[in-house]
This record gives structure tokens, sequence and C-alpha cells, in this order.
């Protein structure tokens, strides 16, 4: 593992950045701000080498990031949104910040995104990220601990997280990289796999509402492979406001413990992913609001990349028929997700 400094943020801690590679030259960094992938290299089969994930070159660009891209960040205490930035526990009212419309998006104004983690374990092949939430902090109950390893060999990018609570707490997390398999450009030529039947439906503010819709015959059934740009003007058409797709995915075989989830293909085939996961689905968000930007040395903007971010089914506080993000005292959140690159 190779370590370079990356900056000091606003709190004075050092942040650095930490490189694993693999026995093909391929490669993974991460800096310990929000434990945020800040580059993944891989090589196709026309044995070009290329950057994959949307992200910054330097510290402040991360920092001052206003519009919340969350590139490559941890996101939590509870990825996605939570309506009306409030949720009840035995009748006992907690209320978040709401820093998205009426609602609280990717665990509030500070979120994990925008903390510091250490490095607690490292080999040649994975690293180890751990962090601490106090009680009360954005409005979440109960002292959170979270470790989030990165283990990366073979073209394998294994993500496990781990948290444990001192009260009844909601815990969803989810990493915010996205893909962009071609190395620039945009992502609607790029091709599309989910074995997914069912999907949620959202407002107009992006909240799902706990409907959970069959994909047949919508311009969200990617059951098929097929291109992703078609299905993004179409979901415009159907929810102007969200300007794309920004939905959960349920994956089929849900009570499966780990499972392929879909595959995303670069536009000329030349590289592939495959997604896998312990969780009952993904949200899929086609980068709708991305603000036109240079990361990396790129121009990014509107579907610049492509989000897959496994989790639990976004909002379910509110809804008994989906499966409960709460996290008790003596239990142990475990997620568990892999992206394999290919050709």
């Amino acid at each position: 593992m190779e370590r370079h400094f990356f900056g000091t943020d606003k709190n004075g801690n050092e942040i650095f950045k930490y490189t694993l590679t693999d026995i093909n030259g391929n490669s993974i960094s991460v800096i310990n701000y929000g434990a945020t992938i800040q580059s993944i290299v891989v090589t196709d089969k026309n044995g070009v080498k290329k950057d994959v994930v949307l992200g910054f070159d330097n510290l402040e660009q991360y920092e001052n990031n206003y519009d919340r891209t969350y590139f490559g960040a941890v996101c939590g205490r509870v990825a996605n949104r939570i309506q009306n930035g409030e949720f009840f526990i035995e009748g006992e009212k907690f209320t978040l910040p709401k820093n998205s419309g009426d609602n609280c998006l990717h665990g509030g104004i500070d979120g994990f995104d925008k903390k510091f983690f250490d490095l607690t374990d490292a080999e040649d092949d994975y690293m180890t990220f751990s962090t601490f939430s106090h009680d009360g902090e954005e409005g979440f109950p109960g002292n959170l601990s979270l470790s989030v390893k990165y283990t990366f060999r073979n073209g394998l990018l294994m993500i496990e997280y781990m948290a444990n609570t001192t009260a009844t707490c909601p815990v969803n997390l989810t990493n915010h990289t996205y893909f962009n398999l071609d190395g620039s450009g945009d992502i609607k030529n790029h091709k599309l796999q989910l074995n997914s039947h069912f999907y949620m439906e959202v407002n107009e503010d992006g909240l799902a509402n706990g409907c959970v819709l069959p994909v047949e015959g919508t311009c969200f059934d990617f059951t098929n492979e097929t291109a992703i740009g078609p299905h993004i003007e179409n979901a415009k058409e159907l929810r102007p406001s969200i300007n794309g797709i920004d939905h959960h995915f349920f994956c089929d075989n849900a009570l499966s413990e780990y499972r392929k989830f879909g595959t995303l293909t670069a536009s000329d085939d030349s590289l592939k992913m495959d997604i896998f996961t312990n969780q009952c689905g993904a949200q899929i968000y086609t980068g709708n609001f991305i603000p036109n930007m240079i990361g990396k040395g790129k121009n990014l903007g509107e579907n610049s990349g492509v989000a897959i971010e496994t989790q639990f089914a976004p909002n379910n506080l509110n809804y008994s028929h989906l499966a409960s993000m709460l996290l008790h005292r003596g239990e142990t959140y475990y997620h568990k997700t892999g992206y394999k690159f290919y050709f």
C-alpha cells in the first residue's frame, strides 16, 4: 500500500490518499476524508488503463463541493432520503436536518461524507477505515462505531461495512461512487443489465413513497442488457423534476445472502463491471444533477457517471411492508458489496 499526503481539512485533520495495486497493475485509491474512493484505475481489453470513477484531485474540491455530488464517499448514517427529516422509535420522535427540500438526505448536513476516518488496518490488498458518530449527531440516537474495509485483488473491489450502536437507531450505509467505464464523456451509451424485476416509485422531490412496482413495460426495465440513454430520457418525461433515473431497484432473490445484482458495460464493450451485494437492492442514479465542473482534469456534467448505491430500501422507516433499517444495541450491521472489473 502506498500513502501520499492529500491535504489538511478544515478541522485540522491530515488527509492521506491510500493506494492498493493488484498483480495486474490495476489500482484503487481512497482518501480518509469520507472514506472516499478517489480513483479506480483498470485496464480494458485494448490494454488501455483508465480511471473509471468520478472525483477530484485535491481536498479543497471535496470539502467545498457545495452541490454535494458525494463523489466516491461513504454515505450515512442513513443513505438516501428520510421523509420530513424525522422518524419515530417506540413513540419517540427524532428530528434531522432537512438538506434536500423537506427531507434529510445521506445523513444530513454533516454526514459521513464529511467525516474524518482513521486508517486502522491495512495489508497489500486491503485497508480498513474507522470512524465514530456520537449520540445526537445530525439528530440520530446512540453512539455509533463504523468500520469500512476495502479489499482489492484481481480486479475485484470488495467493500464491507460493520457498525454497532449503543441505542436503537436507523443505519443504512452505502458508497456513492459514480462509474464511467469509458473513462470520460457521459454514460448514455453504457449498457446496463439488472437482476431486478421491481423498483420503488418516487415523488416529485425524489422521495421513495413505498410503492413497489414491476419494471416490466417501463423505462426502469433493465432485466435485459440495454443502453442507459433512452431510459434516462423516458424517465425524464415520466418525472421531469428527477431529470432521469434516481430510483431504488430491488435485487431478485432478495433473501439470498450475497448474489449478483447486475452488469455495467462500457460504450465500446471494452470493459465490464459486475455488481454483487447482500443488500435488498440499490439506488441507481444517473448523475442527473452533476453540475458542469472539472474533476481530475476531466469535464464533468449531467450524466457523467452512474452511481449504483447498494442499500436497504429507502425511506423504509415509514413503511411496515419493507425490511427495517433499525439497528439495535448488541447487534452488528454488516453490509457487503463487490464490483468486479473484467473484459
